[in-house]
């Protein structure tokens, strides 16, 4: 298991939390402002779970995620480059312009009904 550090920041306030395999398991390394605490866990998958709702209580509590260490990413980041003006992602939640561009809408053909007498 790589060593995989995330980075918070809270205001002045900076956490870290990284994962590390140890020989009787798991850890979670708790680094804020310079204090470290260790949470040792017995398996990958507890860890795991501990630690994404832990991010999920930092990021209601105001921390915002600065980094991810290694970066996983394969590609560029393209978040930085401008959007083609045109780019129309969700194109089909727009409120159509007239009526008439509106595509009709075919009729829907229910079965006749027997009547058993």
């Amino acid at each position: 298991m790589e060593q995989r550090s995330w980075t918070f920041r809270r205001g002045e306030e900076q956490l870290v939390l990284q994962r590390q395999q140890q020989d009787s398991g798991f850890t979670l390394v708790v680094i804020t402002n310079g204090t470290v605490s260790n949470i040792p866990f017995q398996d990958e998958s507890a860890l795991a779970v501990f630690q994404t709702d832990m991010e999920e209580l930092l990021v209601h509590t105001g921390w915002t995620l600065q980094s991810c260490q290694p970066e996983r990413r394969r590609k560029r980041d393209r978040r930085g480059f401008p959007r083609v003006t045109n780019d129309r992602r969700r194109w089909w939640t727009d409120p159509a312009e007239d009526a008439a561009d509106v595509p009709a809408r075919p009729e829907r053909r229910t079965a006749k009904r027997r009547v058993h007498k």
